[in-house]
């Protein structure tokens, strides 16, 4: 997704159907043209490290480059005392290897060293570096949101205890007629690690500055956050070529297949990460064909990175939020796509979901499909990362404290069916205080749920009534559905105001 105050020839809002005439072809990778070993610099280390750089803690720091002369020597030297050795392979590449470290605030220095070239990096921190993935509401720079947290204005600080690096969908975009290989290293030399003053600050992604800004009050950790975002990416643009036409894509909406991959993603296999931010799916709740797919295709996606990686690393999937009523114009299957983003949570391990159905653009917002309301999304996100990656599970006994309230269990009664839920808290609530709203049933012979009458009765219970619709053995008792244009109307919170997620359980009870 792209804002509509951004510039023509952007993506667009809602991209044709994926096979429709007219739509990007796949990149396909080429052989003939492809990049040669004399393309390369003289020598030059990854746009992925410069000054201010995050370095990831705990695992061995490859620093890697590039060069035109395979056999030459590189050197390198870092905080004047541990040295590492390289040579140039046959393809260009080296790699310099320093030993694991635990998390550093003192700044320090590296020297990389060769016969055809030298740099030099300062200000390095070691901790924890996590990427912003997704498309336009992952990309959504701060400089969009702040009117809404206008006391920032006073707290931007370069001495803040977390770094950012910032990639553009536009920067991308530019290069989508030519873009069919990976590139090798970062496609903008202009790009590079920044500490967090007022303009780097405003011009990256609000998400996941809120996100930092709210982790370091409760870690020593350094962290640094890498965007790899683009507005309007599809996940088959964002996946390699291969996985997307193995999976049965093989044209884009706004890029080719795997065009972002190249231009954004491919860049950085070798550096090393600890866990990403995901925030995409609007674009495939524009059709019908991909948004029930939605849930393979992200497991898919993620698994493709982590075995890229080589790293395991914790996901933290954002669920869609609210669209205003202009939202189902654009984005009819929304509300399929929130239901695969929870179903989800069991298919891809280590991963978590944020929910925001409530944090959408409200009514007297200027962009109804790019909320400005980033900051309670980041304080969710920051508050699920504490607890699960920075030991504060123990100072919050009660996971509703950072968990929405789930679907654990649903049960046949006379009245209807009974959902209980994990996360409660002290007690199920609304969040306005009145009648419990945004549930339905769904019975087997239904294309689509049913809005029906629901109740909290007891403090983790509610009890969704049947009213006309059948107690079918294999009924699906759904949250947040379609029930509304306005999705945040649904209004089931748990103690410490968390909401709950779309999603549908089904009930198996024959008694």
């Amino acid at each position: 997704m792209v804002s509509s105050s951004e510039s023509r020839g952007t993506p667009s809002e809602a991209p044709a159907l994926p096979q429709a005439e007219g739509q990007v072809a796949a990149a396909q990778p080429q052989t003939e043209g492809a990049l040669k070993i004399e393309q390369l610099p003289e020598f030059k280390v990854s746009g992925c490290f410069s000054s201010h750089m995050v370095l990831q803690r705990r695992k061995p720091v490859r620093i890697f480059g590039f060069s035109r002369h395979p056999g030459m020597q590189v050197r390198g030297s870092w905080q004047g005392g541990e040295e590492a050795e390289s040579v140039v392979d046959a393809k260009g590449r080296f790699e310099l290897i320093f030993k694991a470290r635990e998390a550093q605030r003192e700044p320090s220095r590296m020297v990389i060293d060769s016969a055809c070239g030298r740099a030099e990096f300062e200000d390095i921190l070691v901790g924890d570096v996590w990427l912003i993935g997704g498309q336009s509401n992952a990309e959504c720079h701060l400089s969009q949101c702040i009117q809404v947290t206008p006391e920032l204005y006073d707290r931007f600080s370069p001495e803040d205890n977390f770094r950012l690096f910032c990639q553009t969908q536009a920067g991308a975009y530019e290069l989508r007629d030519n873009c069919a290989e990976p590139a090798y290293d970062i496609i903008d030399p202009a790009w590079h690690w920044q500490r967090p003053d007022r303009d780097a600050a405003l011009n990256f992604s609000a998400m996941g500055y809120y996100f930092a800004k709210e982790l370091i009050q409760y870690t020593d950790v350094p962290l640094g956050l890498f965007m790899i975002c683009a507005g309007g990416a599809c996940l088959r643009e964002l996946m390699p070529t291969e996985l997307a036409n193995a999976r049965g894509y093989t044209l884009g909406a706004n890029m080719p297949v795997g065009g972002y991959y190249n231009t954004l993603i491919s860049p950085l296999l070798g550096l090393e990460f600890y866990g990403q931010l995901f925030f995409q799916g609007e674009s495939e709740g524009c059709w019908a064909e991909t948004a029930p797919r939605y849930c393979g295709d992200l497991a898919a996606f993620v698994a493709d990175e982590r075995a890229r990686f080589h790293t395991d690393f914790p996901f933290y999937n954002v669920q869609l939020c609210s669209y205003r009523t202009e939202g189902p114009q654009f984005f009819p299957y929304h509300e399929i796509v929130r239901l695969e983003q929870f179903d989800a949570l069991k298919a891809i391990p280590n991963s978590y979901l944020a929910v925001c159905r409530d944090l959408g653009a409200l009514p007297g917002d200027a962009d109804w499909a790019h909320s400005p309301h980033k900051a309670e999304l980041g304080r969710r996100l920051a508050m699920q990362a504490y607890a699960y990656e920075y030991g504060g599970a123990a100072a919050m006994p009660d996971p509703a404290e950072y968990e929405s309230p789930v679907p654990a269990e649903v049960k046949r009664t006379a009245d209807g069916f009974e959902v209980k839920f994990k996360y409660a808290g002290t007690g199920l609530e609304t969040d306005d205080g009145s009648a419990l709203t945004g549930f339905g049933i769904q019975s087997v012979d239904s294309a689509k749920a049913a809005p029906a009458e629901a109740e909290i009765v007891a403090r983790d219970t509610v009890l969704v009534r049947c009213g006309s619709v059948a107690q079918d053995a294999a009924a699906e008792v759904c949250f947040a559905y379609d029930f509304s244009a306005y999705m945040a109307d649904a209004n089931l919170v748990n103690s410490f105001g968390l909401p709950a997620p779309s999603f549908r359980i089904q009930c198996n009870d024959r008694s």
